[in-house]
């Protein structure tokens, strides 16, 4: 009663929880405010970034397709000056001596002129610079103008490639008139090559400059791109629609950084001339102003942080106090007063200790990112942090997550001892089948998970099996090596134990299967499962470092293998064996796997190996080749795969059309499920995946032996 009318003094005082209410939204709000204002700036400062480089590119455009152009007027220029001599040199049939000094004097002052070359009206080379063509008969546009009734005063051909210069060459040729009457042709070969140096010249900001023809030849790039152009370039899309000038930002190279192009086409020659920067580069100015920004934010919106919540702080302490005081007219009790205001210190340094981890781990990784002249700052904010650090040490302890009891753990005599859980578990619609390794390897993890893990992927298998089935659990020792590892990138090579069961249920689809291992995923109705059982082993396994797989095919079952590192003090067993001269051979092979990856990997393998290997990606593509001519020794197949057709299936059709062909089965199932599943017959041989190249090498060897 007494703190109720305490309470009703102040009837017009907001509460506590209302004013931290208010204090959060303008926090919030201003912080969003701030946040979308600095987005906003730094997204005009890009867009800015990127005008300027286009302009750049556009003003190296206009100036190099005009320097090209005056390039092209002198050529053309010279050839009208040859024009004007002609008949005083007696036409194309006219003296070669004469004609050969006039040619020569008329290129030595070209340099993008690799030849110049007289043909006749016949189109008969008469006289040329280039001496092992003259003689030749010369085809093209502009043969074929020298009997036009109209052409223009420049005729151009589009460009080839020429086996006696360098590069792509370009002829432009000028009529020869004598009396009215066309006598033949002047021909200028022209080669941008000799413009390479001076566009090497041109900062191009780590792009290039490309010399192009509208029949979508290019003539020259300096520099040259690594990589496949485009399939579609845009300078001649645009030039094609009509646009001679033009720019536009896109790769020039397949799966290549973003280029700011701008081009310029160079008038009645059918040249463009296109100047490329790199748009990364271009923004290296705006990155670092964003960095700088980005500081000078981070900064602003912790300080600001920092206040709020100090002065949430001093309202909860005051709030805290009031409440502290009631209760002490009520109680008389300064005891309990006094351990609210040291619960409050302890969680004042709790959560400011948090900040300052931020804060120091934010700034200690600037520290050596940031450029000399912001470096002070950045040491002033780490001072002041660890000051703050060394008032509040002794008030805030860390509790520590408990380690896993690590231990050498014999896994099959685990399985045995829950033998019976399991099948209790189970229940009688479920047949279970123990297949335990002899020589078993110790595996390093701790006991307790292990038989957790154990009992959800049986639970796991037997709710997949609602109408009943069979459950086998597996045990063997196992070696990753680095390919299975460079496919897995949470797997370390070395030594395993691996831990399988498969059942004989329902099985999963890819997308249930790519998602199976996350958190609360599950395909089972609301209040049937909590998505946590797979998720529990993976943390498990991740957590031991170990490694979890899981091969399930819709209809066919699953398949989850658990592997445990094997324990570092367990007793040497006999080592995996090793690829060998005898493993190699040049029988061919016909693979029949639809996993690309593993495909590609026994592929390679075998190819190394001298084998002449054949794929198939599915059952239909490997019944294809059965049915053809090509020498097929042995099949490596797997035996679920996408379509109608499994491995077995194709080995009863290859046995009936070719009865010497060997056949080596693999799965990804465990191999005593298969086996006993009735998928693969007895006595077959069959292969476990993952396979290393050199175990995949023997068995392949020893069976085509046999």
């Amino acid at each position: 009663m007494e703190a109720a009318r305490a309470r009703q003094a102040l009837p017009d005082a907001p509460s506590y929880t209302d004013l931290r209410r208010r204090v959060l939204v303008f926090a919030a709000l201003f912080c969003v405010f701030v946040v979308a204002v600095a987005f906003g700036s730094f997204a005009i400062l890009r867009q800015n970034a990127i005008e300027a480089a286009k302009d750049r590119s556009q003003s190296y455009s206009t100036i190099l397709s005009a320097h090209l152009e005056r390039t092209m007027g002198a050529m053309e220029s010279r050839l009208s000056q040859i024009a004007v001599q002609s008949d005083r040199l007696g036409g194309p049939s006219g003296d070669s001596a004469r004609w050969l000094n006039v040619l020569q004097a008329a290129r030595a002052g070209a340099s993008t002129v690799v030849s110049l070359t007289i043909v006749d009206a016949n189109g008969v080379i008469r006289h040329s610079t280039l001496e092992p063509i003259v003689g030749g008969h010369r085809q093209g546009a502009i043969v074929a103008s020298l009997t036009a009734a109209s052409a223009p005063e420049l005729i151009k051909e589009p460009p080839f490639e020429s086996p006696y210069h360098e590069g792509m060459i370009m002829p432009f040729a000028r009529r020869l008139m004598t009396n009215g009457r066309v006598t033949g042709a002047v021909v200028a070969a022209f080669s941008a090559e000799s413009l390479r140096e001076f566009y090497g010249s041109i900062d191009t900001e780590g792009g290039t400059v490309r010399v192009l023809h509208e029949s979508g030849v290019m003539m020259l790039e300096q520099p040259h791109l690594i990589g496949d152009p485009v399939s579609d370039d845009e300078v001649f899309s645009l030039y094609r629609a009509g646009s001679p000038t033009g720019a536009f930002i896109a790769p020039l190279i397949q799966g290549g950084p973003p280029m700011i192009t701008s081009y310029a086409s160079v008038r009645d020659t059918g040249l463009i001339v296109a100047t490329s920067l790199s748009q990364n580069q271009a923004l290296s100015s705006w990155r670092q102003e964003v960095l700088f920004g980005g500081l000078i934010l981070a900064g602003v919106l912790i300080a600001f942080c920092l206040a709020v919540a100090l002065m949430l702080r001093q309202l909860e302490a005051r709030a805290s106090a009031e409440a502290a005081l009631l209760q002490q007219q009520l109680r008389s009790s300064e005891a309990h007063r006094l351990e609210s205001l040291g619960q409050l210190t302890g969680g004042v340094a709790h959560d400011f200790n948090n900040l300052l981890t931020v804060i120091i781990g934010s700034a200690d990784s600037l520290l050596t990112r940031v450029s000399d002249d912001i470096r002070p700052r950045v040491e002033s904010i780490l001072y002041a942090a660890d000051n703050a650090t060394n008032l509040i040490k002794q008030l805030l302890a860390f509790s520590r997550r408990q380690a896993l009891q690590l231990a050498a753990v014999d896994v099959n005599s685990t399985i045995m001892a829950m033998g019976d859980m399991l099948r209790r578990s189970l229940g009688a619609q479920v047949e279970s089948e123990f297949v335990l390794a002899p020589n078993l390897w110790r595996a390093h993890a701790d006991r307790a998970q292990v038989e957790s893990a154990l009992l959800n992927l049986a639970i796991n298998a037997r709710d997949a099996m609602p109408e009943g089935g069979k459950l086998t659990v597996e045990t063997h020792n196992a070696h990753l090596d680095e390919s299975y590892a460079a496919q897995n990138p949470d797997v370390t090579v070395g030594d395993y134990v691996a831990l399988a069961v498969t059942d004989t249920g329902v099985g999963m689809s890819p997308e249930v299967r790519e998602r199976a291992l996350e958190p609360f995923f599950t395909t089972k109705e609301v209040g049937k499962g909590s998505g946590l059982g797979l998720s529990m082993v993976y943390g498990f396994a991740r957590q031991s470092k170990g490694h979890v797989k899981i091969y399930s095919e819709v209809g066919h079952g699953t398949t989850v293998r658990l592997y445990l590192p094997r324990d570092s003090n367990s007793a040497e067993e006999a080592p995996v064996g090793t690829d060998s001269a005898a493993s190699r051979g040049t029988e061919a092979i016909l693979v029949v796997e639809d996993d690309a990856q593993v495909r590609q990997l026994a592929t390679a393998s075998l190819r190394e190996r001298g084998y002449a290997v054949i794929e198939a990606i599915n059952g239909a593509e490997a019944l294809t080749v059965l049915d053809g001519d090509a020498s097929i020794d042995l099949i490596l197949t797997d035996m679920v795969m996408p379509g109608n057709l499994t491995g077995k299936d194709v080995a009863e059709h290859a046995l009936k059309m070719r009865p010497d062909v060997k056949v080596l089965f693999t799965s990804g199932y465990a191999d005593a499920s298969v086996m006993r599943n009735g998928l693969v017959q007895a006595g077959a041989r069959f292969l476990s995946k993952p396979y290393r190249g050199g175990q995949l090498a023997a068995t392949v060897r020893s069976l085509l032996d046999a």
